[in-house]
C-alpha cells in the first residue's frame, strides 16, 4: 500500500493529488448509475421508432453523414450552395439520404428531441451501431468532439459523464435538484462537479489549497449522495465510504492506482512544461524577426537611393533622344496612315462572276464567313485534319506560345484570297477606321490589334522576287509614295520590320517560285524576330518536300463557306436588276440538277449563279456547267485561247474558249479519269505513279495550275510521295463520262458483265454521258444492268407497295447513295431497306439522266424504264420527265405506282393494255373503267384507291392468277369478294366493312394451303351486334393467318373472338387493351406481336397455345414487363419473349404511388422453359431478370451484352447463352455455373476475346458446348489498347494449359485465324460444319492432344488430308457429300490411329464417279481399295445411319472389327458384303424385320447385338440358324427387342412382348450351341442365359 503524503512535499500538491483521485472515484461511483441511463434511453428511443414504423425494423447500414443535411452547422465546412463538404460529406457513400428502412433518421430525430440544446454532438456518434450499443447515442450528449473512439462508460472520462446527463432531459427527473449550468441561474451539482474536473485537469501549477479540497469533497459528496437516485445506489455509496476515507487520509492505496495517479499527473505536468517552453521559442523567434526587420530597413534605404540616382540619370539620356524618338513615331504614324488607306481603297472589293472576272461588289455586302479546320502534325511527320475548327483571330497566332508561320490551304475558289483581303480589311477597321459597318470575321477583332503594321502581299504578282522587303516595296511602297520620296519609306520600313511586331499575309504560294530554285517560301531576314506571316496555297504546294515541319507553326485549311445560302441570297440582291429572281427559285435550280455539294465552294457558287441567271446565254445542263468550270479553270492556267468549229460533236463544249487549244491535255485527263474511276482501286486518290501513266509531267502540271487536279500530302515519312485527286468528284465523273462519249461503243465493250459494276456507283457518270452521248448511255446501261439488280429493284418496289417500315430514307436528298447504299454491304444494311433504297435511286438516276439529255439538246433520247414510281417527293419537273419517260417505255411497263393525279384516266388504261403481258405491280386511284382493263393481267400486286365495286372486283380477281398482293384503301365494302388462290397478302386501309364481311374473308384465307398475311389499318367493323357466327368460321383451323391490326375497334375485336388465327400482331396500345378482352379465346394463337406504350395494369389473358411473344417496339413499367413474364411462365411450356426495342418508363412515371412496391418479384417464377430475346437493352431492363430462373438467353447485340453482364452470373437456370455483335478486350462475362451452351452469331471479335471466353467456359468444370456460327476475328489493328498482343500471347499460353476436355467446339463459319486460336488447346470434342471448316481446321487436329471426337459436314472430294489427333476416339460424319477416294483415304487414316475408334456414317453420299476430283481419279480409288484390304481394321468400328450400296462396297473385303446397321436398309445393303468381311467380331443390328434373314454372317463373327430391334420369329429363326451355322460359340445380345406377332405379320393390331424370349421359342428353332444375353431396359445390367 502506498501513502499520498509519499508522494509530494509540498502539501498544496498533495492536494491536488487527493482532488484528482476524488475525481476519479466519483466517476467510477456514477459508472453503474449513467450505464443504466444509457440503456434506459436506448430502450425509450427505439420504443418511440418502432411504435411509429409498426415493425420493429433495424438499420446497421447507415452512415452518420447520411443522416445530416449538408451544411449542417458545426459538422460541415461547406460555405454555399456551389462549393463542397469535405469534412462530413467528402464522397458520394456519405451523401445525405433517408435509411432504407427508415429508422435511423427517426432516431436521429429522437435523439435531438432528447438533447436539452437540440445541438447533439454528432461527431462522436457511429449510426451503424445505434442498434446495438447504447453508449453510441449516449455519446450525442457529450462535448462536441474528442469521444468517437470511446466505446463503453469505463472508456469515458469524468467531463464526458457529466456532459451526458447534464445535456439529455432523460436525467432531469433523476436528481433532487434541477440541472442547470449557471449561465442564468445558480450552479448545481453537476455543474460543480463539471468545473472541479476542468480545474484539476488544467491546474498550471498543480496546487490545491485546504479551502478548495474542503469544497471538492463536498461538492462530490452531495452529488453521490443525492436522495432522488444515487443514495440508493450500491456502486455509489462506495464511493461516497472511498471519498470520506480519502478526506480523512485512511484510504489505502494499492501501488497499481498509485502508479495510475502518478502517470496523470505527470501528463499533466508535461502539458505545462510543453506550454512553457513553446512560448519560450516564440518569444526566441520575434526577437530573431525583429532584428531581419531592421537589417532589411537599412537595406531598402540604401536601394532607394540608388535607384533615385539611377532614374534622374536615365531621365536626362531619354530627354536627349526622345526629338529623334517622336519622329520615327511620326513617320510610322503617317506609313500607317497611307497603308490603311492604300488597302481601303484597292482593295474593298471582290469579284463575283467567275465568268466576267471584272464584275466585282463591295466586300462587306458579298463575304460570308469560311469554315477553317485545323490540321495535327504528328511526330512522324503526317498531317491529320480535325474536327476542330478556327473560332477566333487568336486561334491563328497563339498556341501555348506566339506563332511564326501558319499556312491556311485549300482548293480552287474555296476563298482563301477572299479571306486574306477581309482580314486586311479587318485590322484596317481595329486600328484606325473602326467603322461598324465592318462586320469581323471573327468577334475578337481586337487580336489583330497586336500587330502595328500588316503587309498584304500577292505572290502570283511577285515572280521574280525573293525576298518579302523586295515584294512589300515593289506591291505597297511604290504604289503609295512618289519616287522623291519611296527611298525613305524604304529605310523606314526596315527599321518597322526589325523594331515592331508585324504581320506579313502572302497569298498564293502555289502560284510563286524562286527563279534561283533555292527558296520554297519567299525570305524573311532572321533579324525580323518580331514578323509574323500567314501564307495561303493549294494543298498540292504543301506535298512539297521541301516545307520542312519545323516551318510550319500551324496549317489550316478552309473548307468552304459557314452559311452558303447567305452568299447566294447576297450575290443575287447585288446582281439583278429588279426583284424578278428569288433564293427559293435558285434553291430550286440546285435541287433539281443536284448541285448542292456545289455550294460549298463560293468560286463554283458563284458560277452556278452566273449560269443561272444568264438563262438566254446558258442552257443549265449539267455538263454546260461542268464544261464552263472546266473553261475558266483552263484560263487560270494561261491557256491559250481557241475555239471549235461548228458542228463538234460534244455540244457542251462548242461555246469554249481555252479547251481547244489545250484539247491533247483535255483528252489525256480525260482518259485518266476513266482509267482511274473504274479501276479495280476505284479510290478516289491515286498516287503520282498511277496518274503518270497518262500524263505527262508538263500537262500533270498544268493540271495542277489549272485546279483540275489537286495533290496533297498526309506524311513526310520516306518514299510516299503525295495523294493526288480531282479538284471535285464530279469534275472525276464528268472527264470520265467525256472519255466513253468520246470512244463510244469501243469503251463499252471494257465493261464486262463478269466484273459485276455497280450501276448506282457510276449514277453520275451516267447521267453526264447522257448528256454527252444519250445512245451511248443506253448501251452501257444495258451494259450494266443485269437480272439480280432487276430483281432488287422489283423487291424494293414490293416492299414500298405494301408500305414497309422507314421508307422515307430512301426518298433522302442527301449524300444517302453513297454513304447508305453503295458502301454498305448486305451485312451492314438490311437487305430490304437496300433494295427499297436501289429502286428509289435507280429511278432518279433515269430521271435526271432523261432531263439532262433533254437540256443538252440530245436528239434521240432512247433510255429505257419498266418501273415507274410517282409520289411526292418527286420535284414537278422530275414528275415532269418521268411522264415522258413512261409514255415512251408504256409497252413495257413492270411497276407503275401513282400517288399523285399526274395521268389521265385514259393513259393510264393505254399503259396496262400495252404492257398487260409485263404489268406486275400496280398502284391507283380505282375507276370504273378500270376493271375490264384488269382481266387477265400478269399482276402480282394491286393497290386501290377509293370506292371499290365488289361484284366488279369479284368477277376479276380470279383471272388474276399471279396475284399475291391486294390493298384496297378508302372504301366501304358490304360485299363477300371472291379472291384468287395465289393470294399471299391482303391489306384494307381506312376502309369500313362489316362483320359478316370479315369471317367470309378471314374463312376465305384459311381454306388456302400456305400462309397469308391481313393487314388492317384504321378500318370500322359494322354490324356485329346483329350477325350471326358462320359455323365455318368457327371450326376452320386458321392458323395459317397472320393478322395484323393498327387502329381497330370494339366490333372488330369481338369478331375475332373464339377464331383460331396462328398469329396476330397488334400496332397500337389501344389494340392491345381492346384485343385484351378476347385474346385468351384464341385457342391457337402462338405467336403475338405487340408495339406501344403500357402505363397501366398488365391485363392481358394469355392463351395456353402460346408460343412466343414479341415486343416489337414498346415503352412499358416494369411491373407491366414482370407481369407478362410471369404470365407466360404460367403457360408451363417452352416459350419465347422477344424484347426487340423496349424501354422501361423512369419510376416516376410508372403507374401508381405504389408501382415500386407493387413490381412482382420475378425470383420466385419458374422460368427455365423461357427463351427471352434482348435487341434493345438497358441496365434497368437487365436489373428485372436478376436471379431468376430463365433457361435461354439471346443478346442481339454488344451493348446488350454489356448492359447484362452484371446479372449474367444471378441466372441459375440458364443453360444456353446467344450473343450478337462486336467484341474487344478482355471478356469479363461472368458466366452462371448452369451454363451449357453458348452460342455466337455474327460476333466480330478480337482474338483476345474469345481466348478469355473459352477459359471461362473450360473453368465451368462440366460439359459445355461452345457453337461459333459465323465469327469474325478482328485484325491486329483493330485490337484494344498497345499491349493487346502481349495480352493475347498471355491468354494463348494459359488457354494451351488449362482442361478443356469437357469443351465441345461447334464451328459453322470458319477463319484460319480462328482455328490457330484452337491450336495445341486441349479441347474434347470438336464440330466442323462446312468443308471449308475442315479445310481451315486441317493444319490443326493433329496438335489436339485431348480430342476424342470429331464431327465433320460437308462435300469433299479428292484424296482426305486431314490430320487426325492421336487420341481420337470417334469421327462423325454427319451430313457428308464425298467421293469414294476421300473416303477411303480417311478410313486408313482412321485405322493407322492404333487404337479402338469408331467412324459413324450418319448421312454419307459417295459423289457418282464423273463428279471425281481428277482424269486419275479412278486409279487413286483403286489404289486406295487395295490399301484398304491389307490394313488391319479389326480396331475400327462402323456405325451406318444412311448408307448406300456403293457406300458399303468400299468396306467389301476390309479387315474391319465390328459393324453398326442403325436401319433396316443399311442391314439389306450390306447383306451382300457381310460375307466378305474376314475380321469383323461384332455386328450390331437395329430396326424393322420381317420375312426371313438372309444375312450372310462371316465365320468370325462372336457377337450380334440386336438393339431396338423388331422382327418377326421368321426372321429371328433365319438369323439364329444363320449364327449356329458358324460352329463355334456365338454371344447373342438382346436390347430393347421386340418380337413380332403372328398378328402382326398379318397386319393386324400390334401386340408386342419386350425382352420376353421364352426358352421353348428358341428350342424349337432347332438352336444347339450360343450365349443369349438379355440387357434389361435400364442398361446397367446384363442378364445371362444358360448355354443349352
Amino acid at each position: 500500500m502506498a501513502s499520498l503524503s509519499a508522494v509530494f512535499t509540498e502539501k498544496e500538491k498533495t492536494n491536488w493529488l487527493k482532488a484528482w483521485l476524488a475525481v476519479d472515484i466519483t466517476k467510477s461511483g456514477l459508472e453503474q448509475f449513467v450505464e443504466n441511463g444509457a440503456k434506459t434511453l436506448h430502450t425509450n428511443i427505439f420504443n418511440n421508432v418502432w411504435s411509429i414504423n409498426i415493425s420493429q425494423a433495424t438499420c446497421s447500414g447507415c452512415q452518420i453523414a447520411n443522416l445530416l443535411e449538408c451544411p449542417t452547422k458545426g459538422v460541415c465546412n461547406k460555405h454555399g450552395a456551389q462549393s463542397t463538404c469535405t469534412s462530413m460529406h467528402d464522397n458520394a457513400a456519405k451523401q445525405p439520404r433517408p435509411c432504407p428502412a427508415n429508422v435511423c433518421n427517426k432516431v436521429h430525430d429522437e435523439i435531438v428531441k432528447q438533447h436539452k440544446f437540440k445541438k447533439p454532438s454528432w461527431k462522436n456518434t457511429i449510426a451503424q451501431q445505434w442498434t446495438t450499443n447504447p453508449w453510441q447515442i449516449a455519446k450525442a450528449y457529450f462535448p462536441p468532439d474528442g469521444y468517437a473512439g470511446q466505446c463503453s462508460v469505463q472508456e469515458t472520462d469524468f467531463n464526458g459523464i457529466i456532459s451526458f446527463m447534464m445535456n439529455c432531459k432523460d436525467f432531469d427527473n433523476k436528481f433532487s435538484f434541477p440541472i442547470a449550468t449557471g449561465k442564468h441561474n445558480a450552479p448545481c451539482l453537476l455543474t460543480k462537479a463539471r468545473e472541479i474536473g476542468r480545474i484539476v485537469r488544467h491546474s498550471s501549477q498543480c496546487k490545491v489549497t485546504d479551502a478548495d479540497l474542503q469544497d471538492i469533497f463536498t461538492t462530490l459528496t452531495k452529488l453521490l449522495s443525492d436522495q432522488t437516485s444515487l443514495t440508493h445506489d450500491v456502486t455509489a455509496q462506495e464511493a461516497v465510504k472511498k471519498l470520506a476515507e480519502l478526506q480523512k487520509d485512511t484510504l489505502k492505496i494499492t501501488t497499481e492506482e498509485m502508479m495510475h495517479l502518478l502517470q496523470a499527473s505527470q501528463d499533466t505536468l508535461n502539458k505545462i512544461q510543453n506550454k512553457a517552453d513553446k512560448s519560450q521559442n516564440e518569444m526566441q523567434t520575434y526577437l530573431e524577426q525583429c532584428k531581419t526587420d531592421l537589417n532589411t530597413y537599412t537595406n531598402k534605404c540604401k536601394q532607394d537611393l540608388d535607384d533615385q540616382t539611377a532614374k534622374c540619370t536615365k531621365a536626362i539620356d531619354e530627354h536627349a533622344s526622345r526629338t529623334l524618338e517622336s519622329t520615327y513615331e511620326q513617320y510610322c504614324e503617317d506609313f500607317r496612315g497611307h497603308l490603311i488607306e492604300h488597302y481601303t481603297t484597292r482593295m474593298n472589293t471582290v469579284s463575283v462572276s467567275p465568268l466576267l472576272v471584272g464584275l466585282d461588289k463591295p466586300i462587306f455586302d458579298i463575304f460570308v464567313q469560311p469554315k477553317i479546320c485545323f490540321y495535327n502534325i504528328e511526330k512522324d511527320g503526317s498531317r491529320k485534319k480535325t474536327n476542330k475548327t478556327i473560332q477566333q483571330y487568336k486561334d491563328f497566332f497563339y498556341s501555348d506560345k506566339k506563332l511564326k508561320r501558319v499556312f491556311v490551304q485549300g482548293e480552287p475558289g474555296i476563298g482563301k484570297s477572299t479571306f486574306l483581303t477581309k482580314l486586311v480589311l479587318d485590322w484596317c477597321n481595329v486600328v484606325s477606321l473602326h467603322n461598324h459597318d465592318n462586320k469581323a470575321t471573327f468577334s475578337d477583332i481586337d487580336t489583330l490589334n497586336d500587330f502595328q503594321f500588316l503587309f498584304h502581299i500577292s505572290l502570283r504578282d511577285a515572280m521574280n522576287e525573293r525576298d518579302v522587303v523586295e515584294m512589300i516595296k515593289t506591291q505597297i511602297i511604290d504604289r503609295i509614295y512618289t519616287v522623291a520620296k519611296q527611298t525613305k519609306a524604304f529605310e523606314l520600313l526596315q527599321q518597322i520590320l526589325e523594331r515592331e511586331t508585324c504581320l506579313v499575309t502572302m497569298d498564293g504560294l502555289n502560284e510563286w517560285a524562286d527563279h534561283l530554285d533555292q527558296h520554297v517560301i519567299p525570305r524573311i531576314p532572321t533579324t525580323h524576330t518580331k514578323c509574323v506571316s500567314i501564307i495561303t496555297t493549294r494543298p498540292w504546294k504543301m506535298a512539297d518536300e521541301r516545307i520542312k515541319c519545323s516551318e510550319i507553326d500551324r496549317l489550316l485549311e478552309i473548307d468552304g463557306i459557314t452559311e452558303s445560302e447567305q452568299l447566294s441570297k447576297r450575290i443575287i440582291l447585288s446582281l439583278q436588276i429588279g426583284n424578278n429572281m428569288s433564293h427559293t427559285a435558285f434553291m430550286t435550280y440546285i435541287n433539281e440538277r443536284n448541285l448542292m455539294h456545289f455550294l460549298t465552294s463560293p468560286w463554283m457558287q458563284e458560277l452556278i449563279l452566273n449560269v443561272w441567271m444568264n438563262k438566254s446565254d446558258v442552257k443549265g445542263s449539267l455538263c454546260e456547267i461542268h464544261s464552263i468550270l472546266l473553261d475558266v479553270l483552263f484560263k487560270k492556267a494561261k491557256a491559250t485561247k481557241g475555239f471549235f468549229k461548228n458542228g463538234f460533236p460534244i455540244e457542251c463544249l462548242s461555246s469554249s474558249r481555252y479547251i481547244k487549244k489545250q484539247i491533247k491535255i483535255f483528252d489525256a485527263v480525260a482518259n485518266a479519269a476513266f482509267q482511274l474511276k473504274f479501276s479495280s482501286n476505284k479510290s478516289p486518290t491515286f498516287s503520282e505513279r498511277e496518274i503518270r501513266k497518262y500524263l505527262s509531267e508538263e500537262h500533270l502540271q498544268f493540271c495542277l495550275n489549272a485546279g483540275v487536279l489537286t495533290a496533297r500530302c498526309n506524311s513526310v515519312r520516306f518514299a510516299q510521295s503525295p495523294q493526288y485527286s480531282f479538284t471535285h468528284e464530279t469534275v472525276h465523273e464528268f472527264l470520265a463520262a467525256f472519255h466513253i462519249a468520246s470512244l463510244k461503243q469501243d469503251i463499252i465493250e471494257y465493261f464486262k458483265p463478269e466484273h459485276n459494276y455497280n450501276v448506282l456507283e457510276m449514277s453520275q457518270t451516267i447521267i453526264y454521258l447522257c448528256g454527252l452521248h444519250c445512245e451511248t448511255a443506253y448501251k452501257l446501261l444495258n451494259r450494266l444492268v443485269d437480272g439480280d439488280f432487276l430483281s432488287d429493284i422489283c423487291h424494293g418496289l414490293s416492299l414500298y407497295i405494301k408500305r414497309c417500315n422507314d421508307t422515307l430514307s430512301a426518298f433522302r436528298r442527301d449524300n444517302y447513295t453513297k454513304e447508305t447504299v453503295l458502301k454498305a454491304t448486305r451485312n451492314e444494311m438490311d437487305n430490304d431497306a437496300s433494295c427499297l433504297a436501289i429502286s428509289v435511286l435507280f429511278q432518279q438516276m433515269v430521271i435526271a439522266g432523261f432531263s439532262e439529255a433533254k437540256l443538252s439538246g440530245q436528239k434521240d433520247i432512247c433510255l429505257k424504264c419498266s418501273d415507274f414510281t410517282f409520289n411526292k417527293y418527286l420535284h414537278e419537273s422530275e414528275s415532269d420527265a418521268l411522264k415522258e419517260l413512261l409514255i415512251f417505255n408504256k409497252s413495257n411497263v413492270r411497276s407503275l405506282i401513282l400517288e399523285s393525279n399526274v395521268l389521265e384516266v385514259s393513259e393510264i388504261l393505254s399503259v396496262m393494255q400495252q404492257s398487260q403481258h409485263s404489268l406486275e405491280r400496280l398502284k391507283t386511284t380505282v375507276t370504273p373503267e378500270m376493271y375490264k382493263a384488269l382481266h387477265n393481267l400478269n399482276l402480282k400486286e394491286l393497290h386501290f384507291i377509293g370506292q371499290i365495286e365488289e361484284s366488279s372486283l369479284s368477277h376479276v380477281l380470279p383471272s388474276l392468277s399471279n396475284l399475291m398482293y391486294l390493298c384496297i384503301e378508302d372504301s366501304n365494302i358490304l360485299e363477300r369478294t371472291v379472291l384468287p388462290g395465289t393470294i399471299q397478302e391482303i391489306c384494307l386501309l381506312k376502309s369500313t366493312f362489316t362483320a359478316m364481311f370479315l369471317q367470309y374473308l378471314l374463312v376465305d384465307l384459311s381454306s388456302l394451303k400456305h400462309t397469308v398475311q391481313l393487314y388492317l389499318e384504321s378500318v370500322i367493323v359494322t354490324d356485329f351486334n346483329t350477325q350471326i357466327f358462320l359455323t365455318e368460321y368457327l371450326l376452320n383451323d386458321m392458323t395459317n393467318i397472320h393478322l395484323d391490326i393498327e387502329h381497330g375497334n370494339n366490333a372488330l375485336y369481338d369478331t375475332l373472338r373464339c377464331s383460331s388465327i396462328g398469329t396476330l400482331a397488334l400496332n397500337t396500345a389501344g389494340d392491345v387493351v381492346l384485343a385484351s378482352k378476347i385474346l385468351n379465346t384464341l385457342k391457337k394463337l402462338r405467336k403475338l406481336y405487340l408495339w406501344g406504350t403500357y402505363i397501366e395494369q398488365y391485363a392481358l389473358k394469355l392463351p395456353k397455345t402460346l408460343q412466343c411473344v414479341s415486343l416489337q417496339k414498346v415503352e412499358c413499367s416494369a411491373e407491366w414487363l414482370c407481369n407478362l413474364l410471369i404470365a407466360l411462365s404460367s403457360l408451363h411450356h417452352d416459350v419465347e419473349c422477344e424484347l426487340w426495342d423496349v424501354v422501361l418508363q423512369p419510376c416516376e412515371y410508372a403507374c401508381g404511388d405504389d408501382s415500386k412496391t407493387h413490381a412482382p418479384d420475378l425470383r420466385a417464377e419458374y422460368l427455365s422453359h423461357m427463351t427471352i430475346l434482348v435487341e434493345n437493352g438497358t441496365v434497368e431492363l437487365f436489373e428485372i431478370l436478376r436471379n431468376t430462373n430463365i433457361g435461354k438467353l439471346d443478346l442481339r447485340t454488344e451493348d446488350c451484352a454489356s448492359s447484362a453482364s452484371t446479372i449474367l452470373c444471378t441466372l441459375k437456370r440458364l443453360t444456353k447463352l446467344y450473343l450478337r455483335g462486336t467484341y474487344s478486350g478482355r471478356c469479363t462475362l461472368k458466366l452462371p455455373a448452369t451454363i451449357q451452351c453458348m452460342c455466337l452469331y455474327a460476333v466480330e471479335c478480337s482474338a483476345e476475346w474469345l481466348c478469355s471466353l473459352l477459359i471461362a467456359l473450360s473453368a465451368l468444370n462440366h460439359s459445355v458446348e461452345c457453337e461459333l456460327w459465323d465469327v469474325v476475328l478482328q485484325p491486329c489493328e483493330y485490337a484494344c489498347g498497345v499491349d493487346s498482343q502481349t495480352h493475347v500471347s498471355d491468354l494463348r499460353s494459359k488457354i494451351m494449359s488449362i482442361n478443356m476436355s469437357q469443351l465441345t467446339i461447334v464451328v459453322i463459319k470458319g477463319s484460319f485465324e480462328l482455328f490457330e486460336i484452337l491450336r495445341d488447346t486441349n479441347i474434347g470434342i470438336l464440330h466442323l460444319r462446312t468443308a471449308d471448316c475442315t479445310s481451315f481446321a486441317s493444319v490443326i487436329p493433329y496438335s489436339l492432344k485431348k480430342l476424342t471426337t470429331l464431327y465433320l459436314w460437308g462435300t469433299y472430294s479428292e484424296r482426305c488430308t486431314l490430320p487426325l489427333s492421336a487420341s481420337l476416339k470417334c469421327i462423325s460424319l454427319q451430313e457428308v457429300k464425298c467421293s469414294a477416294e476421300w473416303l477411303c483415304s480417311l478410313l486408313i487414316a482412321l485405322s493407322a490411329l492404333n487404337h479402338s475408334v469408331e467412324c459413324e456414317l450418319w448421312d454419307v453420299v459417295l459423289q457418282p464417279c464423273e463428279y471425281a476430283c481428277g482424269v486419275d481419279s479412278q486409279t487413286h480409288v483403286s489404289d486406295l481399295r487395295s490399301k484398304i484390304m491389307s490394313i488391319n481394321m479389326s480396331q475400327l468400328t462402323i456405325v451406318v445411319i444412311k448408307g448406300s450400296f456403293e457406300l458399303f462396297e468400299i468396306l467389301r473385303d476390309t479387315n474391319i472389327g465390328i459393324l453398326h446397321l442403325r436401319t433396316a436398309d443399311c442391314a439389306s445393303l450390306a447383306s451382300v458384303i457381310l460375307y466378305s468381311l474376314k475380321k469383323l467380331t461384332k455386328l450390331y443390328l437395329c430396326g424393322t424385320y420381317s420375312e426371313r434373314c438372309t444375312l450372310q454372317l462371316p465365320a468370325s463373327l462372336q457377337c450380334i447385338s440386336l438393339q431396338e430391334v423388331e422382327c418377326s420369329a421368321e426372321w429371328l429363326s433365319g438369323l439364329v440358324i444363320a449364327l449356329s451355322s458358324l460352329d463355334h460359340s456365338v454371344e447373342y445380345e438382346l436390347q430393347d427387342f421386340v418380337l413380332q406377332s403372328r398378328a402382326d405379320a398379318r397386319g393386324d393390331d400390334f401386340r408386342r412382348s419386350r425382352n420376353r424370349i421364352h426358352l421353348s421359342d428358341l428350342r424349337s428353332l432347332g438352336v444347339e450351341l450360343f450365349k443369349i444375353v438379355l440387357i434389361t431396359p435400364d442398361y446397367d445390367t446384363k442378364r445371362h442365359g444358360r448355354i443349352f
